[in-house]
């Protein structure tokens, strides 16, 4: 029998291998705990003149023992997102339970508890005390490890509401709308998470 591949080939093609699958577990693993952000200047905003969003960050962090007795042992993290958009001052947040899944995070969104008739319309963007989400779907955001950060999508329409979180304006965000479901975070400091 003809041997195809040098004795030194072999081996090499078998590292490269186990170096392909170590990198994949790495981007599979669960997110860390921690702050994580993105700002994107103007050169970038005015590429994407569709993008809603300026800034992002999200939080993760373990869920405290209350809440995992309440929801499950399957909900592992909390994610607090927040998304500052053009034209606003204020952030916009959804505070989500997470459990792993896909290689990363599902994680439920929050809805708050103001509802008005005046909301006839489901585009993405602001509005102003006009819910177009119910409680039966409360939206969700995956986030997954890259090897600078997290990856941070909307996974199905997620409304995000202002602090107090009691009343509007609320940003709506889905997974369709491609200047705006997708965002690239990197590590921050706890403070830009506040």
């Amino acid at each position: 029998m003809m041997n195809l591949l040098p004795n030194k080939t072999l081996p090499a093609l078998m590292a490269a291998a186990i170096g392909l699958l170590g990198a994949n577990a790495a981007s599979a693993a669960t997110p860390q705990p921690g702050c994580y952000e993105r700002v994107y200047d103007a050169a970038h905003l005015a590429a994407h003149p569709g993008q809603l969003v300026t800034r992002a960050t999200v939080l993760v962090k373990p869920i405290d023992a209350a809440t995992k007795a309440a929801l499950g042992p399957s909900r592992e993290l909390d994610a607090i997102l927040r998304f500052w958009v053009r034209g606003q001052k204020q952030s916009f947040d959804s505070i989500g339970s997470c459990q792993s899944a896909n290689g990363g995070l599902t994680c439920a969104g929050s809805v708050s508890a103001a509802e008005d008739d005046e909301c006839k319309t489901d585009r993405d963007g602001v509005r102003n005390n006009c819910r177009i989400i119910s409680a039966a779907n409360d939206g969700a955001f995956g986030v997954t490890t890259q090897s600078d950060g997290l990856m941070v999508k909307i996974l199905r329409r997620l409304e995000l509401v202002t602090a107090p979180y009691d009343g509007g304006p609320f940003l709506y965000l889905s997974p369709g709308n491609a200047e705006n479901h997708a965002f690239a975070l990197t590590p921050a400091s706890d403070q830009a998470c506040k």
